[in-house]
C-alpha cells in the first residue's frame, strides 16, 4: 500500500511545478485519489483523513468545472464580433461577452438627440455605424463615427455633459446603463482598468482630430 502515498506525493510535486491552475487542480484530485486507498487499506482504516480528502476533492472538482466553463470558446454574433474588432479588441472575448450581457443595441433616426449638454448622463454609448454630430451651444465642434464612444468623459469623471450629441443619419449604437456598468466594473477591477484604457485612447484620438 505504500506505493499509493509515493505516487500521490509525486503527483503533488508535479502539481506544484505547473503554472496552469487547471492542471494544478486536476493533478491534486488524482493525487488525492491515490491517498484515499492508502488511508483505507490500513489494518485499521483512517477515516478522518479520508473524509477530509473527499472534501478537498469536492472543492477542487467544483473549481475545475468553472475553470472549464471559463475556457469554453466564446461565440459572438456578427454585430458583436464587429464591435469587438472596432473598439474592444484589447479585451478577452469572454470579457467582451460579459460586457454585452447588459448592453442595449439601439437605432437613432437622423436628427435624434442622444445627449443634451450640461446634463447628468445615465448611459455610456458606442457608435456602431452611422455618424453623429457633437455641438456646444448649438455649434458643431466634432463628428463621431463607428467605433467611437459617446459620453465617456461624463462617465469617467462623473461630471455633467459638456456637449450635445445628435444623430446625423441612421445611427446604430450600443448603450450601457451607467449605474449597472459602474457596479459591474467595481466587481471586476481588471476589466475596469482595461475599459478605462480603451476610453482614454478614444479621447486622445478625438483631441487629435
Amino acid at each position: 500500500m505504500d506505493i499509493f502515498i509515493h505516487v500521490a506525493n509525486i503527483l503533488y510535486l508535479f502539481s506544484y511545478l505547473v503554472r496552469d491552475i487547471l492542471w494544478l487542480r486536476m493533478l491534486t484530485v488524482v493525487a488525492i485519489s491515490c491517498l484515499i486507498p492508502f488511508f483505507y487499506f490500513r489494518p485499521e482504516p483512517l477515516m478522518a483523513p479520508i473524509y477530509w480528502n473527499l472534501t478537498f476533492t469536492a472543492i477542487n472538482l467544483y473549481r475545475i468545472y468553472f475553470l472549464l466553463l471559463e475556457r469554453k470558446p466564446v461565440q459572438l454574433k456578427e454585430e458583436e464580433q464587429q464591435l469587438y474588432r472596432m473598439v474592444f479588441r484589447t479585451l478577452k472575448p469572454r470579457e467582451m461577452l460579459k460586457l454585452l450581457k447588459f448592453a442595449n443595441w439601439k437605432t437613432a433616426t437622423p436628427g435624434e438627440r442622444l445627449v443634451e449638454q450640461n446634463t447628468d448622463l445615465d448611459n455610456l454609448m458606442v457608435v456602431y455605424s452611422g455618424n453623429a454630430s457633437v455641438s456646444v451651444e448649438g455649434k458643431e465642434v466634432a463628428k463621431l463615427r463607428g467605433g467611437q464612444f459617446i459620453g465617456e468623459m461624463s462617465f469617467l469623471t462623473g461630471s455633467k455633459t459638456s456637449a450635445s450629441v445628435e444623430a446625423k443619419d441612421a445611427l446604430r449604437y450600443v448603450r450601457w446603463p451607467k449605474e449597472q456598468l459602474t457596479r459591474f466594473l467595481e466587481r471586476n477591477p481588471d476589466l475596469r482598468a482595461a475599459l478605462q484604457m480603451i476610453m482614454g485612447v478614444d479621447l486622445v484620438a478625438k483631441v487629435r482630430g
